[in-house]
């Protein structure tokens, strides 16, 4: 990998490890997100904790500012690379997903490349308390919510705090690395195929990666 991109790489992941809490808990963190009217009402925080958080503390530290976007997805983080951030909880299994699979081909061959950052460690899950505590912060309970028990669709355990153990940084320079990570088998383009967003719609097919068995050639080292 070229020197520029692990130049840059490094130099986000020591931003990173330096600039963010080691433990986010839930309850302040959506607060927190709340008073800077970002996403506090998803029940995913943790996601969107990590790329509003890691966004400031870049952009403070090294400049650069939010990525480009294509179609409804936006990348998080852009310098000389665009770069995306990811946070996966290793208790739920190694496989992590990523982004919407046409946006990050096209990143790629408008961008020459992109970069994933993926904050990886243990969350804590909800005994019911934190969802209750969150739909009430929230005003009761979403159309998306109302949907879902009308259709008999489980619901989804939430988090309520994640302890960080690593950043992994991983860089795809072209569309022929992401098809060799795919066919070496810790890639794939079918995250969350099946699944809905909060309006009710199917979901785009997403990349996922395997984060236990992410190879040497495309790791920021």
């Amino acid at each position: 990998m070229p020197g520029h991109i692990q130049s840059e790489g490094k130099r986000i992941k020591a931003c990173l490890e330096n600039g963010l809490p080691t433990k986010w808990e839930g309850r302040s963190t959506i607060l927190e997100l709340k008073d800077a009217d970002y996403m506090w009402r998803q029940m995913e925080w943790i996601g969107w904790y990590f790329e509003y958080k890691a966004r400031s503390v870049l952009i403070d530290a090294l400049g650069g500012d939010l990525g480009p976007s294509f179609g409804r997805t936006v990348f998080d983080y852009q310098r000389e690379f665009v770069w995306d951030f990811k946070a996966h909880p290793l208790n739920a299994g190694h496989w992590a997903i990523m982004n919407d699979c046409e946006a990050v081909n096209a990143c790629i061959e408008s961008f020459s490349g992109i970069g994933f950052v993926v904050a990886v460690g243990i969350a804590e899950y909800d005994d019911g308390t934190f969802k209750q505590w969150h739909d009430a912060l929230k005003g009761g309970q979403s159309e998306y919510e109302l949907k879902r028990i009308q259709r008999q669709a489980p619901s989804r355990s939430r988090k309520t705090s994640f302890e960080i153990s690593d950043y992994m940084t991983i860089f795809f320079e072209d569309r022929s690395s992401l098809e060799r990570a795919i066919r070496e088998g810790w890639m794939s383009g079918d995250a969350q195929v099946g699944w809905r967003n909060s309006n009710g719609r199917p979901r785009r097919a997403k990349y996922k990666i395997n984060t236990g068995a992410i190879p040497d050639w495309c790791k920021i080292v």
